[in-house]
């Protein structure tokens, strides 16, 4: 009997502490140029859209935005965690904010799916120079 209450009084902790949630990370990394001369475009303001649907439903679509900036080279990453596994993520929408040198650019860009859910991507982008 007193194994039996140890067991149960273990299994009944185990139930009421909440299990730490795993994630999934959606994440694009990048390179903004100019389209003239592929140099880098500093200080830029990248909007990554990431657009998916919950696994299965494809008429339930989700969205998830990221910002960043680019450095004075022209990279950024943008990244963001989601639940793991809950959704099918498919492509992302890339907004290139208008510099000093660049006009405005939105493109679109893969996602690549990975073990864990989530969609890792590397792309580089031209903008047109003003």
């Amino acid at each position: 009997m007193n194994k039996l209450g140890l067991l149960l009084g273990t299994l009944s902790i185990l139930l009421v502490t909440p299990l730490a949630a795993s994630a999934a990370k959606l994440s694009l990394t990048g390179r903004v140029e100019l389209t003239s001369a592929l140099s880098p475009v500093g200080d830029a303001r990248v909007t990554v859209t990431f657009h998916g649907h919950e696994v299965g439903i494809h008429e339930y679509t989700t969205t998830r935005t990221v910002r960043a900036r680019t450095d004075e080279f022209g990279n950024f990453i943008a990244e963001t965690k989601v639940s793991n596994r809950r959704y099918t993520w498919t492509h992302a929408t890339v907004e290139i904010g208008e510099t000093e040198i660049s006009k405005k650019t939105q493109t679109q860009s893969i996602c690549q799916t990975d073990p864990t859910g989530g969609c890792q991507s590397e792309k580089d982008f031209q903008v047109r120079p003003l």
